[in-house]
């Protein structure tokens, strides 16, 4: 069995979170990129001449220039995709754990913060433009965003109309543990 931690939510009357490590047996995990698999080779790696970041405007890859505006089109169907697993499987928040804010951006969430559904779209934005780091965890579901704008969901159940809805938006959703565990 796939064991996992997580930090459960225990309010404290300070107004703040406190993380108990718990364990959780295995969920359904989703890596969800704009990468095609069959551009990979046996190692997994992408062989495909493509953008992996927002500092990457203005530059051309195969042969095609990324613009602000295809870029912000891939952008929302990350976000997109984010939210459509979360609502199917039920999820209302998810808490803000291991922040990283060297940058000192001043969007960044306090580690701990709960942020809702509503919420979640600015932060994943932040995120996938390297503005700070963190992971969004909950006790059965979480979104990490890692190098190379690769993104990684999971949740206590199979969300097929949010694949499915993720894929129509020009996206590839792969079973795959997150590498942010």
């Amino acid at each position: 069995m796939n064991v996992q931690t997580f930090a459960q939510r225990q309010d404290c009357s300070a107004g703040y979170a406190v993380y108990i490590t718990l364990e959780r047996a295995g969920m359904n995990q989703y890596r969800i990129t704009k990468y095609d698999p069959k551009l990979r080779d046996a190692s997994g790696a992408y062989l495909g001449d493509d953008w992996t970041s927002h500092s990457d405007i203005g530059k051309t890859f195969g042969g095609t220039p990324l613009t602000e505006d295809r870029y912000r089109r891939i952008e929302q169907s990350y976000l997109d995709a984010a939210v459509a697993f979360l609502h199917e499987a039920g999820v209302a928040e998810l808490a803000v754990v291991a922040l990283d804010n060297n940058g000192q951006c001043a969007a960044a969430p306090r580690e701990g913060r709960f942020i809702n559904l509503g919420e979640i779209p600015a932060v994943l934005r932040s995120l996938l433009r390297e503005e700070f780091w963190c992971k969004l965890e909950g006790p059965d579901s979480f979104v990490h965003v890692g190098y190379d704008y690769y993104m990684y969901v999971g949740t206590p159940s199979d969300c097929a109309s949010a694949s499915a809805s993720a894929q129509s938006k020009g996206l590839f959703v792969e079973a795959f543990k997150s590498l942010y565990l």
